[in-house]
């Protein structure tokens, strides 16, 4: 056989519907090679689907096909052009344009426009570049000269016939003069342009206006104008006048662009569309592609070009529907096919295209079953086809074979030269470029004069470089300016310019006439030459421009004039150049200012006129230069010349300003647009009135009768002509005679022209009848007319063959309907061509029917056979002829059931299946129906399914749950019903990554440096298998984030952390190290055994602000003033300011009275924050002043910055000092007579000395007998307070006042004290009275000086009650009182009485002793698993402000530890404690006095418990030798696991054997092996985190050898002291015979599947956890792998604590299959109310130091100072009697501790009883805990029932941590360690007996125990409340 018969090739042509383009007789034939070929034809014979009309050509090579592109036919008629070229008015110095007129229903056949000259040759081979071809042909002519009348034709090229056509006249542009100024006018061109990319575009803004616009172009972008020198489009640019050329036109220059025009007279702007286009490309990847079948295959199509307005893909010629297995992307770009099959085989081509351009790609695809030829090339190029109407060549593909343009580029060029005259210069530039580069020369923007001394150059290098030279031979001075040299090329082109400066003196070259249109810019610049030039100025009239602000002249000599106006601009214009040399030269310029016509505007006249009526229209002209020309157009075309003016159309001009157009008698033909066109030199104006005439209807193509043969087309003609354009309207009338009609339905094959006429296509018998035609427009009467269609029908059957499906053993009955004329004629013959008849086969009956269309013909077939099975015959004839039918008869059964069932693939969504096809029962298999379900389930009613065809027998079951079980069977289903279902099939799917991500996630600021982050699971459906934790990932969200990165979720840089556990319960962990007050994104990923799931959506949240951890730099002082200093600093660096700086507080105090205390480790520290005279300033910049200060005054100055969490760090305190000044007056002065004849004078120092004092002065003033005797003063040092004078004379009356001195000079004086005359001498004290303020065990001294004769009685008193002298409180032999270390209750007021029989006086002291704080009251408000909240109250302060407090705590056989807080808070958060432990607190306030009492020791626990075991299923699973141990299923109650101790021990042997004490909690399974088979064991499992430890005991039985469980396991062994709860279960006969050893595997085997159902009960209601099964084994160890191989690619870090998982699908939870009856374990069952002591044993004992006498208490330390002994013990520290000291003191040592704080008076009188009284430990110390020798009460594991009321649904709860609150506000923490070692203590106590958690019981007060034990038998909880053992 001949190898070009296997695969047979056919071309056939396609319409736009796929149907095939059959040929029709001379107008449409297709040749045999394939070619589609149009006969030319008779205008009569067009026909719009034939002629205008889209082919495809489609090419078949066996069963693949591939499709052309869309060819577009559009028929033209070939009839001569009449081509015309109006004349153009324009004013000089405009731009002119002249178009060339061509029939409209020519200009798309416009291939190319050339325009001739007067010389008929094209203007475009001139030099002068002023003449320009635009884009649409129109020829622009660049500033037009006066007085010029140039001629122009038009030549155009028919780009379908090739024939060129030339315009008969030639176009005139006529340049008109204006007599005054023109706002600019824009013409009508079109506006919109569409080009494509790498073409130019030339944009014409030609105006007409006088003086001559200035144009502007801007590019519109977002209702934004840019300038276009601004824009990448203007290095392609090039601007002539108005005219905008682009070259090489790119798609990103598409949009809109604005030219704005202005002059004088006005301004314009005109907008321009600019559309870019690229051809389109297509390419598929891959090219070709083989597979096997059944697999998916993706084909990408790439697209480039612009626009792309429509994309789909065909297959074998046919286009693709997506389905279930083929499925397209969204942008229709992608298709994707899966489980290919045999059909998918073949061609696949992807479309893209537009309106005006097409492309296609290619790509084969093959399934690997046998080797076939391609039946394509599949060389990868885009097809592209072009657009039928376009000349353009679009077969060219420049994507691929079209050659680059590169612009020109300069690589040399000349530089600025400066010369002599006389020499010869030469200038040189070279270019590159492709094609290469053409050189033009410019002198000052003006071509080279045409002088013999200019030569230009030009030659071309071996490297394609474009050599140019410019030689000026002789150079003078008028040859100097700025020269250019401009390559161009058509990519673009290359400007250079540099000066040539010849010395000389200054030259003007001559300008021309410039004219410019009224209200445009006008821009001259002076051609200057000559070298140097000193200056350019510009004059008019005599006056050197700017004359106003529109004018402006600029240094280079240019001049504009802004929006020129005729009247103020026009005229003539003088350059002047003068050098410094004053040698001036001088040139003139006219400048001439036109304006343009304006046209009053017309009514329109529409639906006024009727045929016959007389129409005129005038057009009067508002404003505009004379001669002003007048033009009229009727729809564009002009009406002054035949054959485009109707006749009886007469234009008039009236007048020099109007015209008008007349139509004496008006008809149909009149209707159109007609413009008034009036233009002058400076421009032209339009207007436009339409104008109708209603016209009636009459006939163009009147309706006849019609006949035609039935199957054929056939139109009925009705066109009708008029105005308004009638409307044709068909009935059909009703029955068979005409007379009553309704309107006509146009359905199925008939249709309605445009013109009116009524097409039936393959015209049927019920067309038949009278039709009505009739044409109306509501002007007469309008039209109609009857016409009759008759149609005749031969016989004919419609349906040509048709199938007709019996049942076996049914009747079947076959009908042929045959249609045409009467009589019809039917007979019918066997598939063995025998004739039918009754009579010879009692079997068959035939019966018939006449229709009024036909004949209907019926046999039946009584009873049905297989053999009857074939194809029978309906024969039909009538007059007109005949017809047959073929009915092909099916006997069918129904199939039988699918065989052979395969699982072919297995994933997580799907499951691939195949069977092989069963027996069909003579009945194509319509459907396979594979039916599934979940395999615990029961059938439903409706199950799922999956249908696919008949012909496939393989199925993709999707949208399946990954890791679930699945039951599928398979049904055939044909016409006659379905089969039986299949043999059923069970399979698994896989797991596959979580395809859903948490749910919402919750992020929150825990504190400035951590996060909480909270979420739930994914929904349940979008697991995927089991989930074995998450990924957490965060990242901070500015670009200064300090964290280590890494790749995590989201494919962003996120650092990552494990949380390991799963559960339906809300998860929640705790991001720490967090940077403070920075904003983080953080997302939360599940994963399983196969990976991570998708993130969730970033959340943010910022972490909260702190207090700048930093303090402000440079912090500097310095006095200004005696009362004044300035403060200056700088703010804190950036990376300690944690958060937005809102200002800074700068306090300040006199350095006056330091005070201070000692720390834990013998520091002295200094505060300020205390100090009474301490002021705080908050200022909000970096410097202040301080004002109003002490007057000569040590200050110490801090600053610290705050933000919104508080104060950050102090800066360290400056000092400075305010200057000295003079000192105020002595406090108080006094006078006394001390004898006879002295006078005692003493006074008190000034309260503000302001500065060091140099002395005092005494003033001393005798007055005798009323006259002043003089003042006389007396200089004192500076420690004399008191002064004797002598009394002289005696009886003088003396007065005396005191005055104090600095270096400054003299302060103010006292009063004055005066001393009268006297002869006794009366009991005066000279000392005064004052007030004290000291601190406690300070001794006081009050003087009390006295004078009198004869010597005063002294007496003491305080407030008011006398005052005897004791062992603290003396009076000396002087009077003096001294007071030994003061004592609070010394306060009040002390008053000294002296009195002798002259007289009497006192003194009063008012004396303050302040003391250390009184003990605060402390609280814990809130506990966390590891910090405490405590809140204290302050219950007095001493007198002196609270400086701040020092918390006091221990854990629980820990050592005390202490926290100094600052002063002005009253709730600290206590960190970095112990999960799950109790712990001792107490608080201290101290102020600049001393440390205040503790107060009372307050208990409290943080949460979380000790771990909780887990069942025993879920922690062990076995085989012979091994026992494999889950540890992740224990629960850590909330504190991390830190290890586990295993041991393990035959059930018969006493002693454990110990396997590890140290196994991490990161180890997930941990296997004991070398165990014995089928031995029975127990297991010791002890779990130890920070809250203490617990143990599980789990029985258990190894394998036998043969892998059988020989026996049940036995029931736990309880704990020592515990009570068995269960009983021993039966036991299987420990050895078996061999004989039977078969028959005893296979029952258990049977009785284990038995029960596989029923594993939950079971396990409820045994008593101990049974070993799991073998298969449970198999299974788990699968899991295990695929967990462990997760686990080792994502560790959990050890911070997480762990959460016990259910693990396996078998497994039962015991966290969730119950519900406690008792109140739940909350939060708020944690309270400390067991008392261990007072503060920690002696070791926090308060010792007072005496004072020496001579002591001070300004610079002294306070004397309440706390000690702590840390070197040396006591007591043995391995000692039972110190481990318990350690956890309390006995209440000896704590009433000796509270003797210390007794009162000064209490603890003088009892001092020796104190002294003496030995330490006492023989009191028994009531609370102490017992500690037993052995493991706590140990639960054993009972069975699931008693499990409920275990704490197992409780130890899954995480508790909050608040770890970021414990350095907020800058505590210092110091640590003590010791050496004590305790045991565990064992508190029992009631989760359902307290309400809340803040329920604490508190110690009683002063630490007394007598309460205690009542509270602890109050605590003990009842039996029904299960017990925690801690």
């Amino acid at each position: 056989m001949d190898k070009k018969n296997l695969n047979p090739t056919t071309l056939d042509w396609l319409l736009v519907d796929n149907t095939p383009a059959t040929p029709l007789a001379g107008l449409r034939h297709v040749l045999a090679n394939g070619s589609l070929v149009f006969p030319p034809f008779p205008a009569s014979r067009y026909r719009r689907d034939v002629h205008a009309a889209s082919y495809r050509c489609r090419l078949r090579i066996a069963d693949n096909a591939v499709l052309s592109r869309t060819i577009h036919v559009h028929a033209v008629l070939s009839t001569p052009w009449e081509v015309r070229v109006p004349d153009e008015y324009v004013m000089a110095g405009n731009a002119a344009m002249l178009r060339c007129i061509v029939p409209p229903h020519c200009a798309d056949r416009v291939s190319s426009t050339d325009w001739l000259g007067e010389d008929g040759v094209s203007v475009f081979q001139y030099l002068e570049p002023r003449y320009q071809r635009l884009d649409d042909g129109s020829l622009y002519i660049s500033a037009v000269r006066a007085g010029s009348r140039d001629a122009f034709r038009c030549r155009v090229r028919d780009r379908v016939t090739g024939t060129a056509y030339t315009s008969q006249f030639f176009g005139h542009v006529i340049v008109t003069e204006p007599k005054g100024g023109v706002r600019p006018r824009i013409g009508p061109e079109p506006r919109n342009r569409r080009v494509q990319a790498g073409q130019d575009v030339r944009l014409p803004c030609a105006a007409h206006a006088w003086p001559v616009p200035t144009y502007r172009w801007f590019r519109e972008h977002r209702e934004q104008l840019t300038p276009i020198e601004q824009t990448p489009l203007w290095s392609r640019a090039h601007l002539q006048g108005g005219l905008l050329s682009v070259r090489g036109v790119r798609r990103e220059d598409a949009g809109r662009l604005v030219c704005w025009l202005n002059n004088t007279a006005g301004g314009e702007s005109v907008h321009f569309s600019l559309a870019v286009t690229e051809p389109i490309s297509v390419r598929i990847k891959p090219e070709a592609l083989r597979t096997k079948i059944n697999s998916d295959v993706i084909f990408e199509c790439k697209v480039t070009g612009h626009p792309i307005e429509k994309q789909y893909w065909v297959h074998n010629a046919k286009a693709v529907k997506p389905n279930e297995r083929i499925r397209l992307s969204d942008d229709g770009l992608r298709i994707h096919i899966k489980g290919t099959q045999k059909e998918d085989q073949g061609v696949y081509q992807c479309f893209a295209s537009n309106s005006r351009d097409q492309a296609y790609g290619v790509a084969e695809y093959l399934i690997d079953v046998s080797e076939r030829p391609r039946a394509t090339a599949t060389a990868n190029r885009s097809r592209r086809a072009p657009y039928a109407r376009s000349a353009q060549s679009h077969d060219v593909d420049w994507n691929f074979t079209g050659t680059r343009e590169l612009k020109p580029e300069l690589v040399y060029w000349f530089s600025e030269q400066t010369l002599q005259p006389g020499p010869s210069v030469s200038l040189k530039c070279v270019a590159m470029g492709h094609p290469p580069p053409q050189f033009t020369w410019l002198l000052d923007g003006f071509p080279i004069p045409t002088n013999s001394r200019f030569v230009v150059g030009q030659h071309v290098t071996l490297q394609d470089d474009v050599v140019s030279h410019l030689n000026v031979s002789r150079v003078t001075e008028q040859d100097g300016g700025e020269y250019a040299c401009v390559a161009t090329n058509s990519a673009g082109k290359a400007v250079h310019a540099a000066r040539v400066n010849v010395y000389g003196l200054p030259f003007i070259r001559e300008m021309p006439k410039v004219t410019a249109v009224a209200g445009s810019d006008l821009v001259i610049k002076c051609p200057v030459a000559g070298y140097p030039i000193e200056s350019i100025t510009w004059e008019r009239d005599g006056q050197t421009l700017p004359l106003n602000r529109r004018q402006r002249v600029f240094p280079n000599g240019t001049l504009i004039v802004e929006q020129t106006q005729r009247g103020d601009d026009a005229g003539t214009y003088t350059c002047q150049a003068a050098n410094r040399q004053r040698h001036a030269a001088r040139r003139e310029v006219e400048v001439q200012i036109l304006v343009q016509p304006k046209i009053l505007p017309i009514q329109p006249l529409t639906n006024l006129l009727r045929e016959g009526m007389r129409a005129a229209i005038s057009c009067q002209i508002l404003e505009g230069d004379l001669p002003i020309a007048f033009r009229w157009e009727k729809n564009g075309q002009p009406v002054t010349s035949s054959p485009y003016a109707p006749s009886g159309i007469i234009t008039r001009r009236m007048d020099e300003y109007s015209a008008s157009l007349v139509i004496e008698h008006i008809t149909s033909l009149h209707s159109g647009n007609y413009t008034c066109i009036a233009s002058n030199v400076a421009g032209s104006e339009r207007f436009t009135v339409p104008l109708t005439v209603n016209v009636p209807p009459r006939w163009r193509l009147e309706p006849n009768d019609v006949a035609v043969a039935a199957g054929q087309d056939v139109t009925l003609q009705c066109q009708a002509e008029g105005y308004p354009k009638p409307i044709i309207t068909w009935k059909k009338a009703v029955g068979n005679t005409p007379g009553e009609y309704k309107d006509f339905m146009f359905e199925g094959t008939s249709r309605m022209l445009e013109n009116g006429s009524l097409v039936f296509e393959r015209v049927a018998k019920d067309s038949e009848g009278h039709y009505l035609c009739e044409a109306r427009n509501d002007i007469g009467a309008g039209l109609s007319k009857l016409i009759f269609l008759k149609v005749n029908a031969p016989a004919r059957f419609p349906m040509k063959s048709k199938t007709v499906q019996v049942t076996a053993g049914e009747a079947a009955h076959l009908q042929c309907a045959a249609s045409g004329d009467a009589p019809l004629e039917v007979s019918w013959r066997s598939p063995h061509h025998h004739t039918i008849a009754h009579h010879l086969d009692q079997r068959y009956t035939i019966r018939e029917q006449v229709l009024d269309d036909g004949l209907v013909s019926e046999l039946s077939i009584l009873q049905t056979y297989r053999q009857d099975t074939g194809a029978l015959t309906c024969r039909a004839s009538n007059a007109y002829g005949q017809d047959e039918m073929l009915i092909h008869l099916v006997i069918q059964e129904v199939p039988e059931m699918p065989k052979n069932i395969r699982i072919i693939d297995q994933q997580s969504r799907s499951i691939q299946i195949s069977w092989t096809q069963p027996y069909a029962g003579n009945s194509p298999i319509i459907n396979y129906i594979v039916q599934y379900k979940e395999a615990p389930e029961s059938w439903p009613t409706t199950p799922q399914k999956v249908i696919v065809p008949g012909s496939v027998t393989s199925a993709n079951v999707q949208n399946l749950q990954p890791a679930t079980s699945y039951h599928l069977r398979i049904i055939a289903e044909n016409r006659l019903g379905q089969s039986e279902p299949s043999q059923l099939v069970q399979v698994t799917t896989t797991e596959e990554v979580p395809s859903g991500p948490p749910l919402d996630v919750r992020v929150e600021a825990k504190s400035s440096t951590e996060l909480i982050v909270s979420w739930e699971p994914p929904q349940r459906d979008l697991w995927n298998g089991n989930i074995l934790g998450y990924y957490v990932g965060f990242q901070e969200l500015n670009n200064n984030s300090t964290i280590l990165s890494a790749s995590g979720p989201g494919g962003a840089s996120y650092t990552v952390r494990t949380v390991e556990g799963a559960g339906t319960a809300r998860a929640r962990t705790t991001l720490s190290g967090l940077q403070k007050h920075a904003a983080y994104a953080v997302v939360v990923q599940a994963y399983n055994s196969r990976g991570a799931g998708p993130a969730s959506p970033p959340t943010t949240a910022t972490t909260m602000e702190d207090v700048p951890s930093l303090p402000p730099g440079s912090l500097q002082c310095t006095a200004l003033s005696s009362q004044s200093v300035r403060v200056a600093w700088e703010p804190p660096p950036t990376r300690g300011r944690n958060g937005v700086l809102q200002g800074y507080r700068v306090t300040y105090a006199p350095v006056t009275d330091w005070y201070g205390r000692y720390s834990s480790r013998g520091q002295f520290q200094f505060f300020i924050t205390g100090n009474e005279d301490a002021v705080t300033k908050q200022i909000s910049g970096l410097h202040t002043t301080l004002s109003g200060l002490r007057r000569y005054t040590n200050y110490s100055v801090t600053v610290c910055a705050f933000t919104a969490a508080g104060d950050g760090v102090r800066a360290a305190p400056v000092y400075c000092h305010t200057e000295e000044d003079v000192p105020s007056a002595p406090a108080d002065i006094k006078a006394v007579v001390s004898s006879r004849n002295k006078i005692l004078v003493s006074w008190l120092p000034p309260t503000s000395p302001n500065g060091v004092l140099v002395g005092y002065t005494l003033y001393m003033s005798v007055i005798e007998d009323g006259r002043e005797e003089g003042t006389h003063k007396r200089m004192l040092s500076p420690s004399t307070l008191s002064h004797e004078t002598s009394r002289s004379p005696p009886r003088a009356t003396h007065q005396f006042w005191v005055s104090a001195s600095t270096r400054l000079g003299e302060g103010e004086a006292t009063r004055v004290a005066t001393v009268l005359p006297s002869d006794s001498v009366p009991a005066r004290i000279t000392s005064f009275s004052r007030s004290i303020v000291t601190p406690w065990k300070e001794n006081i001294s009050l003087s009390c000086n006295k004078v009198g004769s004869p010597n005063p009685s002294t007496t003491w008193s305080m407030n008011g009650a006398s005052l005897e002298s004791t062992l603290r409180k003396n009076v000396t032999t002087d009077g003096t009182l001294i007071i030994s270390m003061s004592q609070y209750a010394d306060s009040g007021n002390y008053t000294c009485a002296v009195e002798n029989p002259h007289g009497r006086d006192e003194v009063t002291y008012s004396v303050e002793v302040k003391v250390p704080p009184q003990p605060p009251v402390l609280a814990v408000v809130d506990s966390y698993a590891d910090s405490l909240h405590l809140q204290w109250s302050d219950q007095g302060d001493g007198g002196s402000p609270i400086l701040g407090y020092v918390i006091n705590y221990k854990r629980e056989h820990g050592d005390w530890e202490e926290l100094q807080v600052e002063a002005g808070t009253s709730e600290h958060v206590l960190p970095n404690l112990w999960c799950g432990t109790r712990y001792q607190l107490y608080i201290t306030a101290f102020n600049r006095i001393g440390t205040g009492l503790p107060c009372d020791i307050v208990h409290a626990f943080t949460k979380g418990t000790v771990p909780v075991k887990p069942k025993h299923s879920q922690m062990i699973t076995l085989n012979t030798t091994t026992v494999t141990v889950w540890l992740d299923s224990w629960g850590d109650g909330g504190c991390g696991i830190l290890y586990f101790v295993i041991e393990y021990r035959e059930v018969s042997q006493s002693q454990w054997r110990l396997v590890s004490n140290s196994v991490q909690a990161t180890e997930r399974v941990f296997s004991v092996p070398g165990l014995t088979p089928a031995t029975q064991y127990q297991l010791r499992i002890t779990a130890h985190n920070n809250a203490g430890h617990a143990v599980a005991l789990y029985n258990f039985t190894t394998h036998s050898i043969s892998g059988i469980i020989d026996g049940e396991l036995s029931p736990p062994v309880p704990a020592a002291g515990a009570r068995s709860l269960g009983g021993a279960r039966v036991i299987l006969p420990a050895a078996l015979s061999l004989l039977v050893l078969g028959a005893l595997v296979a029952i258990v085997l049977l009785v284990r599947r038995n029960k596989a159902g029923g594993t939950e009960t079971a396990a409820t209601e045994s008593a101990a956890g049974e070993s799991p099964s073998v298969a449970q084994l198999q299974n788990k160890a699968n899991r295990d792998q695929q967990y462990l191989a997760a686990r080792a690619q994502h560790p959990a870090p050890p911070h997480h604590y762990k959460h016990a998982s259910n693990e396996y699908i078998e497994d039962i939870c015991p966290y969730a299959t119950f519900q406690l009856t008792k109140p739940t374990y909350s939060e708020s069952s944690y309270s400390g109310n067991v008392y261990s002591g007072p503060y920690h044993s002696v070791r926090g004992s308060f010792v007072y130091h005496d004072l020496k006498q001579n002591d001070k208490y300004k610079g002294k330390e306070p004397e309440y100072t706390k000690v702590r002994r840390k070197g040396n013990r006591l007591r043995d520290p391995h000692s039972e009697s110190q481990e318990s000291d350690n956890l309390g003191s006995t209440d000896s040592e704590v009433k000796k501790i509270l003797t210390l704080h007794l009162p000064i008076t209490e603890y003088e009188d009892d001092a020796s009883d104190d002294a003496s009284a030995p330490h006492s430990d023989s009191e028994p110390a009531r609370l102490r805990p017992a500690h037993p020798n052995s493991y706590p009460s140990v639960e054993r594991e009972e069975s699931s029932s008693s499990s409920e009321n275990s704490v197992g649904g409780v130890v899954r709860k995480a508790f909050p941590s608040r770890k970021g609150k414990a350095g907020a506000m800058g505590k210092r923490h110091v640590r003590s360690s010791s050496g004590y070692s305790s045991h565990n203590d064992e508190t029992t106590f009631s989760i359902s007996n307290y309400p809340s958690f803040n329920d604490h019981i508190h110690p009683p007060s002063r630490f007394s125990d007598d309460t205690d034990e009542p509270r602890r038998k109050r605590d003990k909880m009842p039996r029904e409340a299960f017990q925690i053992n801690v």
